[in-house]
Formats: structure tokens, sequence, C-alpha cells
């Protein structure tokens, strides 16, 4: 049963009051997102994230959806920076320095089921940090946000403090540009095997010598 316009509304207004016990960076963007939402809409996006929604004759309220889901589904915008099986790296929003990633399991589990993959995917992106950005050192720390854990690469530059600043549109997809994980080109190959032929080609070209016998 599809809701109604009243019904959508209300859920909305609900929704709005739980979004602000959100982080300061992820307010907006959902904010955004739900208020373009129409009936048919707002119910799907309410299942995907596994919320109650009140029924007719109840008095449930909706249960807070989990924002790193919603990233992880592409239903909110992020920069990424690198995509594996079970984890994604994007920017931070709101960073305490330059080059500030989250690193997201694709699953929603608690710090102590975090797989060991995520943690291999920070330590890869904080090596990628220093080698493209140069900080004195990175910090890596994890965290949970609606009991789905993250973890936090934080570049530490010197003299730099780490205070969460939010960061300009430009900002991110220059840091976002730099470390960005880049497709590998099959050129390499077609151009060996261009190679290839331009020396099998050459060879039969070669003159042919004859032999005499005296």
């Amino acid at each position: 049963m599809v809701l109604t316009q009243e019904q959508a509304e209300d859920i909305k207004i609900q929704l709005f009051k739980q979004i602000e016990n959100f982080p300061d960076e992820n307010k907006e963007e959902l904010r955004k997102y739900i208020s373009l939402l129409d009936p048919k809409q707002l119910e799907e996006f309410l299942k995907k994230q596994n919320v109650q929604y009140p029924q007719e004759n109840t008095n449930e309220k909706p249960i807070n959806p989990c924002i790193f889901c919603s990233i992880i589904k592409g239903e909110i915008p992020s920069h990424k920076i690198t995509e594996e099986n079970k984890a994604i790296a994007i920017l931070e929003l709101n960073p305490l320095s330059k080059g500030h990633t989250i690193i997201l399991p694709k699953e929603h589990l608690s710090t102590e089921k975090m797989p060991n993959s995520v943690l291999s995917l920070a330590k890869k992106t904080a090596k990628k940090i220093k080698s493209k950005l140069k900080p004195e050192d990175v910090k890596i720390e994890t965290s949970s946000f609606q009991n789905h854990a993250f973890v936090n690469v934080i570049p530490i530059y010197k003299d730099g403090k780490l205070e969460k600043r939010k960061a300009s549109e430009e900002e991110l997809k220059n840091v976002q540009k730099k470390l960005q994980t880049k497709k590998r080109s099959p050129r390499k190959k077609q151009e060996t095997k261009k190679e290839e032929i331009k020396e099998e080609k050459s060879e039969n070209k070669l003159p042919k010598i004859s032999f005499r016998i005296p």
C-alpha cells in the first residue's frame, strides 16, 4: 500500500527531526534527498533502509536511516576514492585535515565484526595519501556511527591543527583527483601486439638470399 501524501509529509517531518542528530556534513544532503521523494519513492526508501514508518492507528516512529548504507547504495552522493569488494573509501566532507578519508564496510557491521579487508584498504589509502599529499604522518582509527563501523584515515601535517571545517566542492574534487584509483588501461597489450605484427612484417620484407653451388 502506497503512502498517502499526508502520511508522506508526516514521515518526512519525523525524519528531518532525526536528521538533526546526524553529523553536520551529512544533514544537508540527506534532507535535500528526502524532501524530493514522492510518497511511493519515500516508501521504497524506508523499506531499503529497514526503517519502520507509522501505519494507520499506530504510534510507531521511524528509526534513523543509516546514512552510510545510503552512501554505499549511491542514494546519497559522495566523493569516492576507491571501491573494493567489501569496502569503499570516500572523502570526509568536514575534514580534520586535507585528505581526511573514511573507509566504509559495504555491510552494516559493528566495529567488532569489521573484516580485515577494511583495515587493509585503510592502510593502502594511508600509503597513497603519504605519497600524494606529503603529510608528516597518517592516523588510522576505527569508529562507528548508527552502529555502522568505519575507519578514519587522517593526514597529519607539520604545524597543522586537527580542526573540523567544511571543505569546498572545489577542494574535495582536487583531492579526489589526486587520490582516486585509476582503472588500468589495456593499451600496453594492444601496443605489444602491434609491435609483434610490425616485427613479423619487417621480417617478411627481408631480401631472400639464394645460394649457388659452385
